[in-house]
């Protein structure tokens, strides 16, 4: 059953489609009506008058009797016509033509309607009457009888024609009516399951659709990106819960050491110094984890600013120059360059970088280089920070820009399996993605910014 309120109300649609149904039909007859009296009237006149016309200059060359008899012979040869003639002497006698009405009832001159009876039954008539300059009247009667019936025919086929295109008319607005309902039934539907907490839900939608499947398009990405939210949000939830018990329980045990009155004063030091180690790489977590937040919800781009991403570049690898050279490794910095202005997020893109050259310094081993560049060619801006170190098997280069993940070999080494993630999401916030690739010996992690990040020349 459709929910409360998902119909049309039948009643007010049908007066209302009723009503204009009979507007388009009365307008339509009207039109029909006075449009073909008007062309049928006006050819008719023009035939009355054009035959006054010819029998008057008849007249005027032949004389009155010899109009008499040549209207006498039309009324014998074409007795029942549509068209009629008669001619009348001064006192009112029928000198020839059809006897249809005495002279008395016929107007003096001019056109005018009578009825008149002919052939045992009364019909309407157009009465054109001209007075002669040689004697008498002439008299051009028109039966408009049959061009009434004709005008009655016309416009019951109009009728018929207009009733028929209306029924369909009608026909098409229900069937569209009810496929505007089933389309919008449909998004409702998919809207009340990810109400009811089925966030998998999705409404169907046909490539080559109309605008409802374009509607549904944009609602099921807007549910992807929802989705993707809410399962990152329960992702960092668990990871918190998990990544987040072991160094609260160790601050607490030193805590709780430290407030042992049986412990010495330099072993109680040195509790309160382990409990705050604790506190500050908890602390440190939850930062990195907001910010992954706001970089993948899209809310960091408020703080969207030009940035010289080439002076950043350079800067970060100075910073992070020394402690490669201090794990045994081979820094090679990225070329000068002239500045390279995007709008970018400056926090965040040193914050990815860092992470890259610190994971490089941890991973690539003793001996290992470890180089810093800035690439921009095919209208791309590219960060990459290669090694020749033991590198990313490739089935694992996707799971390892998740959050706290950390492969086996690296569970034994300090970290909180955050910083892929979080150049990932600096990549995602800039329009790009993170990829990890072979670098032949070692990994090659780019960051790869997007066209929207570039500014204008």
């Amino acid at each position: 059953m459709r929910p409360p309120g998902s119909r049309l109300r039948p009643r007010a649609v049908f007066f209302m489609l009723l009503a204009v149904a009979l507007t388009a039909l009365g307008v339509g007859l009207a039109m029909v009506d006075q449009v073909g009296e008007a062309i049928i009237g006006k050819r008719q006149r023009e035939v009355a008058e054009a035959a006054r016309d010819y029998f008057v200059a008849f007249a005027h060359e032949e004389g009155i009797a010899p109009l008499a008899r040549a209207l006498d012979l039309r009324e014998r040869t074409d007795p029942g016509g549509a068209f009629r003639y008669a001619l009348y002497a001064a006192d009112g006698r029928l000198l020839g033509g059809a006897r249809l009405a005495p002279a008395d009832d016929l107007p003096a001159q001019g056109a005018a309607r009578m009825r008149i009876a002919s052939e045992g039954r009364a019909s309407p008539w157009r009465v054109l009457v001209q007075p002669l300059s040689t004697g008498g009247t002439l008299v051009v009667y028109e039966d408009i009888g049959e061009r009434l019936a004709f005008r009655r025919a016309l416009v019951a086929s109009a009728a018929v024609s207009l009733i028929a295109a209306i029924g369909a008319v009608l026909l098409a607005a229900v069937w569209f009516n009810r496929l505007l309902l089933n389309r919008m039934e449909t998004l409702a539907a998919t809207a009340g399951r990810i109400a009811g907490g089925d966030l998998s839900a999705r409404t169907e939608t046909h490539p080559k659709g109309d605008v409802f499947d374009r509607l549904g398009e944009a609602m099921n990405g807007m549910l992807d990106r929802i989705e993707e939210l809410m399962t990152g949000m329960r992702t960092v939830t668990d990871s918190l819960a998990h990544d987040l018990r072991s160094p609260l329980t160790r601050m607490r045990a030193d805590l709780a050491r430290a407030l042992d009155p049986q412990v010495a004063e330099p072993q109680r030091l040195d509790a309160i110094e382990q409990a705050h180690g604790e506190a500050d790489r908890a602390l440190s977590t939850l930062s990195a984890l907001m910010d992954i937040a706001r970089a993948e919800a899209g809310l960091s781009r408020d703080m969207m600013a030009p940035v010289d991403l080439a002076a950043l570049v350079a800067e970060v690898g100075e910073l992070f120059g020394p402690v490669i050279e201090d794990a045994g490794q081979t820094f090679v910095p990225p070329a000068p360059r002239p500045p390279l202005v995007i709008r970018g997020h400056e926090l965040i893109l040193r914050q990815a970088v860092g992470n890259l050259l610190h994971n490089a310094a941890h991973h690539a081993g003793s001996g290992a280089f470890v180089r810093l560049t800035l690439e921009d060619a095919d209208g791309r801006v590219r960060i990459v920070v290669s090694d020749t170190g033991p590198g990313i098997p490739a089935e694992h280069r996707g799971r390892v820009r998740e959050r706290f993940v950390r492969l086996d070999e690296a569970r034994s080494r300090p970290g909180g399996g955050l910083g892929l993630a979080i150049a990932a999401a600096c990549a995602k916030l800039h329009g790009g993605a993170l990829e990890l690739e072979d670098a032949h010996p070692g990994l090659r992690a780019v960051i790869e910014l997007g066209e929207r990040s570039r500014t204008p020349a």
